[in-house]
Parts: C-alpha cells; sequence; structure tokens
C-alpha cells in the first residue's frame, strides 16, 4: 500500500500537495485570527494651549479674562425646562455668564435678566400634537402662560424634553451657520470652558466629528449623554443639514418626528439620526465628558491626569461654589484635570485624613477575617498598608475599601441608629500620585502634564 501511494505521488505530485498546502494556510489563517488584537493607545499626551490669561485683580469679574474671541467660532446652546428656573438663573450667574453668543432652548418662552429664552417646540410642525398625550403639559403651559395664569409644573414636564434635541440642532445652523464646533449643553451640568477650548484645537471643524460621552443605545448603537454634554463639528452639520433646492434646508425635526414620537430618549434620536444621515458614530471621550454627579465623580490613577470637561446635576448652590473656585483657583496653565478637582473637593484633607459621619462611597468589604474590621483607626492602617487602598470607610464594624478617590456626602448623625461611621483616605499614596497636602505643596497642581483620551468610534 506504501508503495502505491508513493508511486502515485511521484506520478501526480501536485494532487497531493495542493489540498497539504490548503490545510497548511488555513490553520495559519486560523492560528492568527483567534490571536487577541493590539488595542489602540487609549491616552496620549499634547502640549495645549490656555485661553485663560490670569485674572488682573482678584475680586474683578469673572469675565473680564474670559476668551470670547473663541466664541466666534463655537456656537453654545443651552438646553433647559419651563420647570428650572432655579438652575436656569445660577447657569447665567456661572458657566454661562460670559458666553455672549449663547441660544437658550426651553419649552416655555420668557426672559431671565436680558438673557431671551426660545420656546424651542413652538418651532416643531403643528402634527407632533397629534395623537401625543405627551405634549399635553405643554398645551396646559401655553394656555395658562397666554391667560396671564400661573404655570402649574409637574412631573410630567420631562416627557418634553426628548422633543428639544432635534429642533435644537436645527436652530443652532440656523442662527449660525458659520461657527465651526456646536456645542450643547444643560442647565444642571458644569463645563469648564478652557478643557473645551484646548479640546476643540486638536480636531479639524471641516470633518464629521459628534464627540460625547457614549450610552449604549438600541441595535448595537451609541450616543452621546445629553447630560455630560456633546459637540457636533461644522463638517458634519454640513451634511446633517444638507440644503434644500428650494431654499433653506432640511430640517431634522422633521425628518424624523416619527422616530423622536417612539424613542423616550431624544439624544438617543440625535445619534441614530446622525449615523442614518451620514454614516459618523459617535467619538466617544468619557471620562473627559462625564456624565457623573460631584458626589460620584470618581478620580483613581487611570483618570489621575485625565483633563476634565464636564460634572453632571449640580444645584444652584454648587454651581455657583464651584464656577467661584474655579475663576478664583491659582493660576496654571496646564489643563484642569480630574485630580485638579481634589483641590476643590478634598481640601478638607490638610485638616486630617478622616471624617465623622461622612460617606465617601467606597463599596468594596474587606474578607470577615481581617482586623481591619475593629474599628475605623484598623481599616485605615490597613487601607495605607494596601497598595490599591486610597480611600475607606467604616459603618456597622464593617471596613471598606476603594482603589479610587470619591467625595461623597454627609450621613446623618443619628443615622438611622446604625452608630459611628467614618471614612478616610490613604494621604500616603496620595502624596505618590501628586496631591500632597503639606504646607510647601500646592493641592492644585497635581500633574506634570495632561494625559488626553483617544476618541473611541462607538
Amino acid at each position: 500500500m506504501l508503495r502505491l501511494i508513493l508511486l502515485r505521488l511521484s506520478r501526480r505530485p501536485w494532487k497531493f500537495l495542493f489540498p497539504v498546502l490548503l490545510l497548511f494556510f488555513f490553520a495559519l489563517h486560523l492560528s492568527r485570527s483567534r490571536q487577541p488584537q493590539q488595542p489602540s493607545a487609549v491616552y496620549y499626551k499634547t502640549k495645549t494651549k490656555s485661553y485663560f490669561p490670569p485674572q488682573k485683580h482678584k475680586g474683578s469679574n469673572f469675565c473680564d479674562n474670559f476668551p470670547t474671541d473663541q466664541l466666534q467660532d463655537v456656537q453654545i446652546v443651552l438646553k433647559t425646562g419651563a420647570g428650572d428656573a432655579e438652575r436656569n438663573k445660577a447657569h447665567l450667574a456661572t458657566v454661562s455668564s460670559c458666553i455672549t453668543n449663547l441660544i437658550i432652548v426651553s419649552d416655555h418662552e420668557e426672559k431671565v435678566g436680558d438673557r431671551q429664552i426660545i420656546d424651542i417646540l413652538a418651532e416643531l410642525p403643528a402634527s407632533y400634537t397629534i395623537n401625543n398625550t405627551d405634549f399635553q403639559s405643554y398645551a396646559e403651559h401655553r394656555k395658562a402662560s397666554a391667560e396671564g395664569e400661573k404655570i402649574k409644573y409637574s412631573a410630567a414636564g420631562w416627557k418634553l424634553d426628548r422633543f428639544k434635541f432635534l429642533p435644537m440642532v436645527d436652530k443652532a445652523y440656523e442662527v449660525n451657520p458659520k461657527a465651526k464646533w456646536y456645542v450643547f449643553v444643560e442647565s444642571d451640568v458644569y463645563f469648564f470652558w478652557d478643557t473645551l477650548f484646548r479640546l476643540l484645537d486638536q480636531h479639524d471643524h471641516t470633518e464629521p466629528h459628534y464627540m460625547g460621552s457614549p450610552v449604549a443605545g438600541s441595535n448595537d448603537r451609541y450616543f452621546a449623554y445629553g447630560g455630560a454634554g456633546f459637540v457636533l463639528s461644522s463638517g458634519l452639520m454640513k451634511r446633517l443639514l444638507p440644503p434644500k433646492p428650494s431654499g433653506g434646508v432640511e430640517k431634522l425635526s422633521h425628518r424624523y418626528e416619527q422616530w423622536v414620537k417612539e424613542d423616550r430618549c431624544g439624544d438617543a434620536v440625535l445619534a441614530y439620526a446622525i449615523l442614518n444621515s451620514t454614516g459618523t458614530r459617535l467619538e466617544a471621550l468619557y471620562p473627559t465628558f462625564s456624565g457623573d454627579e460631584l458626589k460620584h465623580l470618581k478620580i483613581d490613577r487611570d483618570r489621575w491626569c485625565v483633563p476634565l470637561l464636564s460634572v453632571h446635576r449640580l444645584n444652584p448652590e454648587q454651581m455657583e461654589s464651584l464656577w467661584n473656585w474655579e475663576r478664583t483657583r491659582p493660576y496654571n496653565p496646564k489643563p484642569l484635570v480630574f485630580s485638579s478637582l481634589l483641590a476643590y473637593t478634598h481640601g478638607f484633607l490638610r485638616d486630617g485624613p478622616s471624617r465623622e459621619f461622612w460617606d465617601n462611597l467606597s463599596e468594596a468589604p474587606v474578607p470577615n477575617d481581617r482586623p481591619a474590621h475593629k474599628n475605623a483607626g484598623s481599616c485605615g492602617s490597613e487601607c495605607e498598608n494596601d497598595p490599591h487602598c486610597l480611600q475607606w470607610s467604616y459603618s456597622q464594624t464593617v471596613c471598606r475599601f476603594a482603589n479610587y478617590i470619591k467625595l461623597g456626602n454627609a450621613v446623618d448623625r443619628e443615622n438611622g441608629g446604625q452608630g459611628e461611621f467614618t471614612c478616610g483616605w490613604a494621604l500616603g499614596k496620595m502624596a505618590e500620585l501628586g496631591f500632597k497636602v503639606d504646607e510647601e505643596s500646592d493641592i492644585n497642581d497635581t500633574c506634570q502634564e495632561a494625559t488626553w483620551l483617544t476618541p473611541q468610534v462607538r
């Protein structure tokens, strides 16, 4: 039999070699395809320019050194609601107080100081009201306003919010078609403008860009979370809102009316419209675009030198406090990064490494057999000796560690009868990272250089 195979191989070698070679290359391809793909770089370093010169005089108008020239290229849109009067006043007195070309959109027309708020829903086609129960509260508000009655706001008003996204994009382009960038922010979102201007400088506005914090939507599609703010480039807007032969543009609020009626999230519908019209996907830049609350904002080793652009759900008092801190902090030509915020949120650590009746939102319980559960002192000591622990909390004889730093919130001293609640931070390891509370150190300056995020297309 062997002699027969060898004889056939000598006469027609290709009949045997071809299948062998085919099998070899298939196996080679299969082995390569199973190898893990090398991920692209997550961070990069680059020199950026600060557009904010030092304040000339302490206590001077915070807008004196605001780079209003930058607003020639950037159109800012503030989205709010009829029931957000206090938040509106706070935002307009702080974060957006220096924005000279601000467009404010809402579901109710009014004037706050010298600022005009546009009822953006009034610009929608009448067909939006047909068989649309979500517009009932809007109709009631308009009727009360027209009759001079006091408007009674209700929880149903939030359902109107999703209808603002498409027309506010239409409006921004209509008002300022020559802008290079269009930036959308909400009334409870704090924006660090210097971070924004530095970020935009790194991108070509003529290319289609849709940037923000990613949230998973339907059918494996992502959208920029409105609560973190988002940015559209002029290159995208020109594709998104093409001119009609008869003049004007094809408005998003007309083309995608049915979509927004059927979906509960207006920011998601905007992303789907962008993808459908232009093929452009979201450039995810979380956590620079952060939709986190101040008390939940996580600062860890990875985020230590990452620039911070936005914080979500600030109440009016927090908005004013953070604005005053930002505009009066010691001048630094470097970008504001996550750890820069520790000077604001954790300045109290100059007085000691722990706080009583405070929860810093540490979550991971230490194993039961550890002496850390003995008391708060033992919990803090073990955290200092653990290479990963940056903060700890102790309550109900349970010690918890965390590999991040958070502000957290106060705990009722009665604590529901649960007794002691103490938390603390590992100042030794925080000092190694750059946050030092000794008298010679500047707690505002924690990084030699910023590490920017590489946008991840989602």
